[in-house]
């Protein structure tokens, strides 16, 4: 009972510290209600084991039964006054998994229920799980190949071995218009003429450099650039002051936006550390189909804003000096891709495409080119 309770209070301190190793990692425990049903558990959690590495040999693991043979020894060391060591401190640390699988082994009467379960630590969400109720004896046996089996299956709709590389995004945006307005007005006993055309002008693009280095890591850097131009110009005839008199009036005006930011925010904290705020997330499908879904966010950067305006002629006249506004402003990145097929299992996922769109409103068109090579560890 003693191991027992050290072993849960060791797995729950370090679970709360966990951070992103370099190879996914696993703890295995295992329960049974009799000393019957022990005699399945050795078998049940080696199928697991070695189904685990088979299909994801990027993990490493530690089984139930290991680390209580690491504490019998560590406490039958104490008793003999061997030199205090590091076990318990080294056997704490690796307690700090990525997933958790739960191997349960109940015998009631003359049947066998068996329960595979696998967690996700970090999200606390369990994401594969199998069960078997079959007579006791060799059907048990056979059972736990077969909930073992769909235990591993389950997980490889989940991307267990990171997939890494380079992810390039290039946003580009476009919009030229060009709208005239006219009908004719009347003032002053005589017909007059009222026209207004309005010009747009507008681009940007975007270039994210992004590198997927883990399964919840994401860095890189982004430049964006963007062009914005309108001009109205508006012809009356027949506008009116405020003292009710009507003539000719002309009005322009124009207005241009520019803005240039570079690189990638680092607001999002992991384990304690700034972290660069870009975020790749592969979901495999049923269908042996997955998607990518791509988020991101820039550094604020500078926004400049210039409008010019200018009117002459019956009343209101206006020649004002150049109005200028520096505004901060950043680009978010939020996009889906796929899906494609592929499967957890492949070594490369690797897709490269172009996809324009058009507004059917402010009829501006967008171009987005993507490509990215991903390699599973």
């Amino acid at each position: 009972m003693r191991i027992r309770m050290i072993l849960l209070f060791l797995f729950f301190m370090y679970r709360t510290g966990m951070s992103e190793a370099a190879n996914p990692r696993f703890y295995i425990c295992t329960s049974v209600n009799n000393k019957e049903a022990a005699g399945y558990i050795n078998y049940f959690e080696g199928q697991v084991t070695q189904a685990l590495k088979k299909e994801f040999p990027c993990v490493t693991y530690q089984t139930q039964s290991s680390v209580i043979a690491t504490l019998e020894h560590e406490r039958l060391r104490q008793f003999l006054s061997a030199d205090e060591g590091n076990s318990l401190e080294d056997l704490g640390a690796s307690m700090g998994c990525d997933y958790l699988i739960s191997l349960k082994v109940s015998v009631i009467g003359n049947t066998a229920l068996i329960n595979a379960l696998c967690i996700e630590t970090r999200k606390s969400r369990a994401i594969s799980r199998a069960t078997a109720s079959v007579a006791n004896g060799s059907a048990g046996v056979d059972a736990m190949e077969k909930v073992s089996t769909q235990l591993i299956e389950g997980l490889k709709k989940y991307e267990i071995c990171p997939f890494k590389g380079p992810i390039n995004i290039e946003v580009k945006t476009e919009r030229k218009d060009k709208e005239t307005e006219t009908y004719t007005v009347y003032c002053d006993g005589r017909d007059g003429l009222y026209r207004k055309v309005t010009e747009i002008d507008n681009t940007s693009q975007v270039n994210w450099k992004l590198n997927k280095t883990g399964k919840n890591t994401t860095g890189g850097s982004v430049s964006f650039s963007l062009y914005e131009e309108s001009n109205i110009e508006e012809q009356n005839d027949c506008y009116k002051c405020a003292s009710g008199r009507q003539g000719p009036r002309m009005y322009t005006e124009k207005i241009i936006k520019t803005a240039t930011v570079q690189g990638l925010s680092n607001e999002s904290v992991l384990d304690g550390q700034q972290i660069e705020d870009a975020r790749a997330e592969i979901t495999f499908n049923d269908d042996g189909t997955y998607i990518l879904k791509v988020k991101a966010a820039s550094k604020k950067g500078e926004l400049k804003l210039k409008t010019e305006r200018r009117a002459e002629g019956t009343c209101d006249n206006k020649i004002d000096p150049p109005e200028n506004v520096t505004k901060k402003a950043d680009v978010p990145l939020i996009e889906i891709f796929g899906p494609f097929s592929g499967t957890s299992l492949d070594k490369t996922l690797s897709q490269r495409n172009t996809i324009s769109k058009v507004d059917p409103i402010n009829k501006e068109k967008t171009t987005i080119t993507f490509d990215f090579n991903l390699r599973r560890e």
